[in-house]
């Protein structure tokens, strides 16, 4: 049985930002928010910070670290351990990794920049204008995330991440193979594998939206939407009639490849036109 697709319009967060947007506060990333914090760190309150705190504007928008990035120590870089395979990669391990964002640098042992960028890269770029993260709360976010490591773990989690992802080299030829040759764009079955597609949105799309929209963002209805707008929110791209998204996350290429996404979109727009 197809899941139910509300014809709401809303959108994601963690990793939920625009892309473009120079806004990630290099000053901070030198001198980190936890850093801020002159009390003493708290690893199982920052645990609970991760898998539990939303930031939220009021608005049924509400997220958590755990919404967007994975912790399982049985995750890689390209898979979550459990249902969901989330829009950003996973942070169990970060704390051993030698760059973040593919330049930044710190010393595992004495940094306290990984409680930073939940508070001036997450917090600020992605969720709703005017949530912050406290001082307080990034340092005792830092002191859990420092513990949700092993160093024996291999490359599959703790080497460096390619930042290449963020680019999409196949755009225009993913665009011709989706488009219908006068102008218009392929829907449903024309696009690929509603079933299959099905299966992609609970996987890529559950730990952020759900139907009856209970415990995070509904599902944007493809009935509501022309396929270029729903292609430039997921891919975060802009082409012909892009829709506005400064929240929702990217689904990468190496997450999402684009046979895949083809599928994802088939079942989206599955009922496209009808009514």
């Amino acid at each position: 049985m197809r899941v139910p697709v509300s014809p709401l319009v809303l959108c994601v967060a963690v990793g939920c930002g625009t892309e473009d947007k120079e806004a990630y506060d290099l000053a901070a990333w030198q001198s980190p928010l936890a850093s801020q914090f002159g009390g003493t760190a708290d690893a199982v309150e920052g645990e609970r910070i991760y898998m539990e705190e939303q930031w939220s504007d009021g608005s049924p928008y509400a997220f958590r670290c755990i919404s967007c990035h994975s912790v399982d120590a049985a995750d890689t870089l390209l898979e979550d351990a459990d249902q969901y395979n989330r829009p950003a990669h996973t942070t169990w391990n970060a704390a051993y990794r030698e760059t973040w964002k593919g330049s930044h640098t710190w010393d595992q042992a004495e940094s306290d920049r990984l409680g930073a960028f939940g508070g001036q890269i997450c917090i600020t770029a992605y969720f709703p204008e005017g949530d912050v993260m406290s001082p307080e709360q990034a340092a005792h976010l830092e002191a859990w995330m420092k513990t949700n490591i092993d160093g024996s773990a291999g490359a599959a989690t703790s080497q460096q991440l390619n930042y290449d992802f963020n680019d999409w080299p196949g755009q225009d030829a993913f665009l011709d193979s989706v488009s219908d040759g006068a102008g218009g764009w392929l829907y449903g079955a024309d696009l690929g594998d509603p079933d299959a597609g099905e299966v992609l949105l609970n996987a890529h799309c559950g730990s952020c939206h759900t139907p009856d929209g209970e415990a995070a963002p509904v599902i944007y209805s493809g009935s509501t939407a022309p396929l270029d707008q729903l292609i430039s929110r997921i891919r975060k791209v802009e082409i012909e009639s892009p829709a506005p998204n400064d929240r929702m996350p990217r689904i990468t290429v190496d997450r999402l490849d684009d046979g895949e996404l083809a599928d994802l979109l088939a079942f989206l727009t599955l009922d496209h036109g009808a009514g």
